[in-house]
């Protein structure tokens, strides 16, 4: 018995350290099946989204402690998609009522919004949950470990910069506290995404440099690597 669960042990142990061992960097050119691996994965996060797990579990996400940070990212990422439209809304009023712009133009702008809103919290997810790491840029993808460490950084760092910007404005006219508490809770969710984007980052190794580059094409061919 005891030979048994010494090898179960032994067994576990190998699989947690297959889990985190360093993957290669994968470049994907114009690559349609991650399109389609994207795609496929709208339905998933649009049951997030009608369902969100924050409204119950908001005390428990503002604590720094997490047995799936993946979770975490995520419900704080549906959060910042439903703030996304607030604020969207808030500034479309303000913009109304303060005379800026018509009402047709400033609907039209608060609906760019809150799709691009989506699109970012969807994209946000599936780079950093599904793919542990990924960065798109219109025809290629950069999937890596290291980006979550990137991911992490950039999002505490812009929350930081959202508070600074939105203290600058502190007396500037009235409405400005409006603006704000605003940019006050957004910094707040985005801190807690990239906090959480840095402890799944932990989680998978520490990975810096990765140990290869592949090159991945149209249809999912490899067509290159790099030592």
């Amino acid at each position: 018995v005891l030979v048994q669960a010494q090898a179960e042990a032994n067994t576990c142990e190998l699989i947690g350290s297959r889990e985190n061992m360093a993957k290669p960097c994968v470049l994907h050119v114009l690559d349609t099946n991650l399109v389609k691996e994207y795609t496929g994965t709208c339905e998933e996060y649009s049951g997030y989204v009608k369902k969100p797990g924050f409204c119950h579990h908001l005390k428990t996400m503002l604590t720094c402690k997490h047995s799936d940070w993946g979770t975490a990212f995520r419900e704080w990422g549906v959060l910042q998609f439903y703030f996304a439209i607030l604020v969207a809304i808030v500034s479309t009023v303000l913009e109304v009522v303060d005379g800026n712009v018509g009402v047709v133009h400033a609907t039209w702008v608060c609906c760019v919004q809150i799709v691009f809103g989506y699109i970012w919290a969807h994209l946000g997810w599936f780079g950093v949950v599904k793919k542990d790491g990924c960065f798109c840029c219109i025809i290629a993808c950069c999937e890596c470990q290291l980006i979550l460490l990137v991911w992490g950084l950039l999002m505490i760092f812009y929350a930081i910069g959202a508070v600074l910007t939105a203290v600058q404005s502190i007396g500037v006219c009235p409405i400005c506290v409006v603006n704000l508490v605003l940019q006050g809770m957004y910094a707040i969710i985005l801190f807690y995404m990239g906090f959480a984007c840095l402890n799944i980052w932990l989680q998978h190794g520490k990975e810096i440099i990765p140990p290869e580059i592949d090159v991945v094409g149209p249809a999912g061919d490899k067509i290159g690597a790099a030592a």
